[in-house]
């Protein structure tokens, strides 16, 4: 998959939350403003019908003024449920108007931007008035029309309030149900978290790490079944290519010492034939050199098949590291040197291996190096154990290189050639020795002018 193709999110867990948790509050947002609409077309059609109930009632007529106030009240009284809890206005208005003596009565609250026209009907309508919405009614009776409204915008307000509060509960169910999307998909992730986990543990050493298919889910039961297959051809796969590996290299070590030691009998007898001699000599380097790849391919091999046995014996590394400084003394004076090292580097392991490992660094060093530029080796205490720090002048390494120096066979463009000894197996080895020991060997920094390889290896237990 390109970059360009790649989703947004990544996450697979988050998109499952995400989309679960979206649908579930786009479900409830919608459902929530359907309430909502419900509750105002409700609430309206409620108030209609109780206008009409006191319109239609026996209160309104051509009574005293004094009956008119307690009318007026009674209106109050019986709206007061559709305000807003505290409010002290008045919900209801109440306006009486006689044919020959005009207004007998207009309630103290009564807009005085309202007018309201006399209808022939008993339809209610929504008039505005002193900055509120007015639902109006009207009744004749005889001479007398009377006209009743209600403040619709305070009920609104007063429903407003209990939306919001709704609202804000649904908000907080929104986020819950989001959280519980989360841990879910979380959980429904654990078969591939194990599967993960799995992979993770499997070495080019041991591929026996197998995945029960009777533990998992069923919907994962196919998947599990799947790598376990391609694990075991893997396995058979590496185990035949680890076996002749091991099985060349074996059988190549016999006729290999054979002819090396045929050579010196010959080289030993040519001495009166210096052209002879001198071909002998060039032969008998081939052997030894092809002698040398095949000891590094059959202790890989071992290597790979997990039986590179290290002797572990307590060790002083410092030692080890000033041989090293003396011998590149004598096989690079040219090269400026420098030592940095604890006066002790109490180990676990075997000398000699260790002392290889450090051999090939420092002889990668002198041939890869800089003509004439400086080296050094430094050793100090990490946290986890001991560092040693091979570095060295460099011209660099090309990026594109940097991933492969450590596959086997695999020498750089500028190494291709007779002049540099070395057939590309020194540096896998060197860190299959390394993991054998417990530590671990890298490429920590490479510069245009500077390359270091750093070989890290457990502290003794005495030392800790």
């Amino acid at each position: 998959m390109t970059p360009s193709h790649r989703p947004f999110i990544r996450s697979y867990r988050l998109r499952v939350a995400l989309t679960t948790g979206g649908l579930v509050t786009a479900v409830v947002a919608v459902l929530f403003v359907a309430a909502a609409l419900t509750l105002l077309n409700r609430r309206a059609a409620i108030i209609d019908r109780v206008m009409l109930a006191q319109l239609a009632g026996p209160g309104f007529g051509a009574s005293p003024v004094p009956l008119w106030n307690a009318i007026d009240a009674h209106l109050n009284a019986s709206f007061s449920g559709f305000a807003p809890e505290g409010d002290d206005e008045k919900f209801a208005i109440l306006r009486a108007a006689d044919d020959a003596r005009g207004v007998i009565y207009q309630s103290p609250n009564w807009p005085a931007s309202l007018l309201v026209p006399e209808a022939n009907d008993r339809q209610l309508r929504t008039y505005y008035g002193g900055g509120s919405q007015w639902r109006i009614g009207q009744v004749r009776r005889g001479s007398v029309l009377v006209q009743m409204g209600v403040n619709t915008t305070l009920s609104e307000a007063q429903l407003a309030v209990s939306i919001k509060r709704f609202g804000a509960f649904v908000v907080v169910l929104c986020l819950i149900v989001c959280g519980v999307a989360w841990y879910l998909a979380g959980r429904a992730m654990r078969p591939i978290e194990h599967l993960s986990s799995v992979m993770e543990r499997i070495r080019a050493s041991d591929l026996r790490q197998r995945v029960a298919a009777d533990e998992e889910v069923q919907e994962f039961e196919r998947l599990v079944t799947v790598f376990n297959d391609m694990l075991d051809r893997l396995e058979r796969s590496f185990l035949q290519s680890a076996r002749f590996s091991g099985d060349a290299a074996h059988e190549l070590r016999t006729p290999v010492s054979i002819l090396q030691g045929e050579l010196e009998r010959a080289f030993e007898r040519a001495a009166a034939y210096p052209e002879l001699e001198q071909s002998l000599a060039d032969m008998l380097d081939e052997v030894r050199r092809l002698d040398n790849v095949v000891r590094k391919l059959l202790m890989l091999s071992r290597a790979d098949a997990g039986q590179l046995q290290i002797p572990m014996q307590a060790l002083d590394l410092v030692p080890v590291l000033r041989e090293l400084a003396d011998d590149l003394d004598l096989m690079a004076p040219e090269r400026p040197l420098r030592l940095d090292m604890p006066p002790r580097m109490q180990a676990q392991g075997d000398a000699d291996l260790l002392r290889q490992v450090l051999q090939n660094l420092v002889s990668n060093a002198v041939k890869y190096g800089v003509p004439q530029g400086w080296i050094a080796i430094t050793g100090r205490r990490t946290a986890s154990g001991w560092q040693i720090d091979v570095a060295n002048a460099s011209a660099g390494i090309a990026f594109e290189q940097r991933d492969r120096l450590f596959d086997r066979f695999y020498r750089a463009g500028h190494a291709y050639n007779r002049r540099v000894a070395g057939v590309g197996l020194g540096l896998a080895l060197a860190r299959e020795i390394a993991r054998a020991h417990g530590g671990e060997l890298r490429l920590s920094d490479c510069t245009s002018s500077e390359v270091t390889f750093s070989l890290s290896l457990p502290a003794s237990a005495s030392d800790n």
